[in-house]
């Protein structure tokens, strides 16, 4: 924004040092015959600690930068000495100072250390403001007063004394109630995750009552009525017929004996549902001769791109509901047989 104020072809230089006092090497004090307006300055702290560092500032009038451009040339080789014990870490930096988005001062600083302890009155700082038509203004600022802490050291051991251990205080009835509250959560989203698995392992409905499973025969029967009620023989669809046919005598063997037919051939059928047979006496050689005959048309009609007569279908479908109705066990049967 200043630099956009360009009043009177006025230009101001800021310099923190003149060159015979850049070679001093140290900041000159104000002559005693001298009667210029002393400015004030303040520190960012009055106190600092051993090796710490604080801001040094000094408020530029503004008269003396208004309608002008400024520039600054720093201070050269860093560290500067300001005074014994006190060193400069930066050059001068000037900060613009808005208030309610109007620019209203600008602020020189300087970035000062110190690592010896003690009390330091810094000298006054000039700053000189060349002008372009070669006139030099100064302005003098006062320098406060610096203190340096050092660490306090135990006399008897001669060490730094130990950072202070944290303060602890007693756990209150709330801080409780929310930890208790925070892990009741987690219990819960746990024990929900683990329920919801189980449920989708059991194709169980998450949400809501589940229905009562279908005893085997029944989904069976039900199964094999409404393929029977698509009639896909007649549709030139006999691969797909005897797919659906045969899984659901599969499904049936599944839950009836526990047999894992799915992953078995027709001859592996025939062989467990044989083994079952001495336990199970509504297993018989007939009504296993019935299941064979369908699982065969079948496999021809799958794997031997053989085409069965509409007879020959319906055939089919009615020994896959004989073996099923002959083997099915009712709710007094499995009594009876757990008896």
């Amino acid at each position: 924004m200043m630099n956009r104020i360009v009043i009177n072809s006025i230009m101001l230089y800021i310099l923190l040092l003149l060159p015979s006092v850049l070679r001093a090497q140290q900041l000159p004090q104000i002559p005693v015959s001298a009667r210029q307006e002393v400015l004030g300055s303040v520190l960012e702290r009055d106190s600092i600690l051993i090796g710490d560092q604080v801001w040094w500032e000094m408020d530029i009038p503004e008269a003396k930068w208004k309608n002008a451009q400024i520039e600054t040339a720093g201070i050269s080789p860093l560290p500067f000495q300001i005074t014994q014990g006190v060193e400069a870490l930066s050059p001068v930096k000037l900060d613009s100072v808005f208030r309610k988005k109007r620019l209203e001062g600008i602020r020189a600083r300087i970035l000062l250390t110190s690592f010896d302890s003690g009390s330091y009155q810094l000298p006054h700082m000039p700053l000189y403001l060349k002008r372009i038509d070669g006139a030099v203004d100064t302005l003098w600022f006062s320098g406060p007063d610096l203190y340096v802490n050092t660490i306090q050291v135990d006399t008897t051991s001669f060490q730094a004394f130990g950072l202070k251990p944290q303060m602890r205080y007693p756990l209150t009835l709330s801080e409780i109630l929310g930890a208790a509250g925070i892990l009741f959560f987690l219990a819960a989203l746990v024990w929900l995750i683990v329920w919801i698995v189980k449920r989708r392992r059991k194709n169980l409905p998450v949400f809501g009552l589940s229905r009562k499973k279908d005893p085997p025969h029944v989904a069976a029967l039900r199964a094999l009525d409404a393929i029977k009620a698509q009639e896909l023989w007649k549709k030139q669809k006999v691969k797909q017929y005897y797919t659906l046919l045969t899984d659901t005598v599969r499904v049936y063997m599944r839950d009836r004996w526990g047999i894992q037919a799915m992953e078995q051939t027709s001859a592996e059928m025939i062989a467990s549902l044989q083994r079952k047979e001495a336990d199970d006496t509504l297993l018989t050689d007939k009504i296993i001769q019935v299941l064979g005959n369908m699982l065969y048309t079948g496999d021809l009609a799958k794997f031997a791109k053989y085409t069965p007569s509409d007879p020959e279908n319906e055939e089919s479908l009615q020994q896959a509901v004989r073996f099923v109705t002959e083997t099915a066990l009712y709710e007094n049967d499995k009594e009876e047989k757990e008896e």
